[in-house]
């Protein structure tokens, strides 16, 4: 482990520690006169917005990484967007954008990434997940299939009791649930004089809260993981993690920050959230742990009775839009809430119709309507869809008073 992570740093520190071969951060292209084993490596010329980080860039290549795809083997597209949204919140919060640079994740490769969100096991004595406890009638003799957590996007295991004459094992998967289901890795860049430098690692630890598994008759059970046990398990991996990066020289003393993701069930339509986030700024334990107030909730609220008017707003905008263009075959969206205050609002309208006039007329409407009762300051995404793909959106940066839109050439 210690001679595999060292190797990949040296990798990334050559590439990233050159003096003399990089284009400056203004965007401009000079010619330089590189060595044979030097790399051009500059940044994108442009920042969307101070939401996000600008980009270091090796050669011309957005460089990837075993994690750069983790989010895909969680268990819905709504985890999957909370999982990375919610990490680069947690970034920016210690390393803001206008100072720091973002890398994918360089330091743990595909091999090591799949070890570690897989059981613990003889052949595998780096996996985080606990081991299956196995007890059988044959010493040394122990069978079981089972599909590897990292490759199975329902965080399933499907170990079976196997019976034979000779041989007879149990496995008792009630009492052994796969906690982690995946890890998300993030470089923070920071220019120095000679060039650039890791300056941190961020660090997001997928956790499920519910844990499925079949038995050997097919059948599908499913084990409630109690947000207690799940938050201590995801702090005991994180010291685990932060010590085997620690082995490396040259991670010795770079701030490592990790944050614990809590999965939504894969029957919800909305993703999970953070409730924990710490940093390490030396040594392998990470300290100073902070719990996150977040959540997220579907509209409309089916049976809003306990919520009183929390989100009549979302309700008067959607009658509103629905009482102009009848003709829609549904509005939805996904609210994100920190500190109990509503932070972001995505709305989806679904409608039958993708002629120029009609949806250019309801971009119109759909603009006054949400200018007139949907919160100010928010960040608000609203997309107009047809069978046809994106037809219009419209939407405002959080902060921002002012609601644009554009309506899509098909």
């Amino acid at each position: 482990m210690k001679n595999k992570l060292s190797k990949l740093f040296s990798i990334a520190a050559v590439a990233l520690l050159l003096s003399g071969c990089l284009n400056n951060l203004e965007g401009q292209n000079e010619t330089v006169e590189l060595g044979p084993d030097e790399v051009v490596v500059q940044t994108t010329a442009n920042q969307l917005s101070n939401e996000y980080y600008r980009s270091v860039i090796l050669d011309n290549r957005y460089q990837l990484s075993a994690s750069a795809s983790a989010d895909t083997s969680l268990s819905s597209s709504g985890n999957s967007f909370a999982f990375e949204e919610g990490l680069l919140r947690i970034s920016q919060d210690i390393f803001p954008t206008d100072q720091y640079y973002m890398q994918e994740g360089q330091l743990i490769d595909g091999d090591t990434l799949t070890n570690w969100v897989s059981r613990e096991s003889e052949t595998n004595p780096e996996g985080l997940n606990p081991a299956l406890p196995v007890t059988s009638t044959q010493e040394e003799t122990t069978t079981e299939e089972s599909v590897d957590p990292a490759d199975d996007p329902e965080g399933i295991d499907e170990t079976a009791e196997v019976t034979e004459e000779s041989n007879q094992v149990i496995v008792d998967l009630d009492s052994s649930p796969i906690y982690l289901s995946q890890i998300m890795e993030k470089n923070i860049m920071v220019e120095t004089d000679e060039g650039f430098a890791l300056g941190g690692i961020v660090i997001g630890l997928a956790m499920n809260s519910v844990y499925q598994y079949t038995d050997a008759e097919g059948v599908v059970y499913e084990q409630e993981i109690s947000l207690g046990e799940m938050r201590e398990r995801g702090k005991a991996y994180a010291n685990i993690i932060v010590g085997r990066l620690r082995n490396t020289e040259q991670l010795r003393s770079v701030p490592i920050v990790v944050g614990i993701f809590q999965q939504a069930p894969s029957n919800t339509t909305v993703g999970g959230n953070y409730v924990l986030d710490g940093i390490s700024r030396e040594g392998n334990y990470v300290t100073d742990w902070t719990e996150r107030n977040e959540y997220r909730v579907s509209l409309p609220v089916i049976n809003n009775t306990e919520t009183g008017d929390q989100y009549l707003f979302f309700d008067t905008f959607r009658q509103d839009i629905i009482n102009f263009f009848p003709h829609l075959n549904g509005i939805s969206g996904e609210a994100l809430y920190i500190e109990n205050g509503l932070a972001t609002l995505d709305i989806e309208i679904i409608t039958q119709f993708y002629s120029q006039t009609e949806i250019t007329a309801l971009t119109q409407h759909v603009t006054d309507v949400a200018q007139r009762t949907l919160p100010e300051g928010i960040g608000l995404e609203i997309k107009i869809q047809s069978a046809a793909g994106t037809e219009a959106f419209v939407g405002r940066q959080p902060g921002e008073s002012q609601i644009s839109s554009h309506v899509f050439r098909q």
